[in-house]
């Protein structure tokens, strides 16, 4: 929940983030890790098997919106890979911080058997 008003475009976190490659034979979508790790909507779009990105960060904890109030920029520098939460729209105190899940549909099969 935002404690404070947040305008859009505001830089809410800068995270780092691992990189896990698709290895089919070795995947993470059959651990606990799955629920908190994002795909590229470049990459998913093309294939469902994409890299994962686990963010540390609190962008991991955000839930899913169809019409969220935050996207994440992936920036990459000499470093690595880093998470950018950014509003994308007004944010008023009390109002939940939500992303939009890419592979929602992935995540929605998985709480089938939960």
């Amino acid at each position: 929940m935002a404690t404070q008003n947040i305008l859009q475009g505001t830089l809410l976190e800068v995270a780092p983030v691992e990189i896990f490659p698709f290895e089919p034979e070795k995947t993470i979508d059959e651990t606990g890790i799955f629920k908190y790790y994002f795909v590229s909507p470049l990459e998913y779009g093309k294939s469902k098997n994409v890299n994962r990105y686990l963010v540390f960060g609190l962008a991991s904890f955000c839930n899913h919106a169809e019409k969220p109030n935050a996207h994440v920029k992936w920036v990459e520098n000499e470093v690595g890979l880093w998470s950018h939460l950014v509003a994308q729209k007004d944010i008023k105190v009390g109002e939940e911080i939500t992303l939009f899940y890419t592979n929602i549909d992935e995540y929605a099969e998985s709480q089938k058997f939960v």
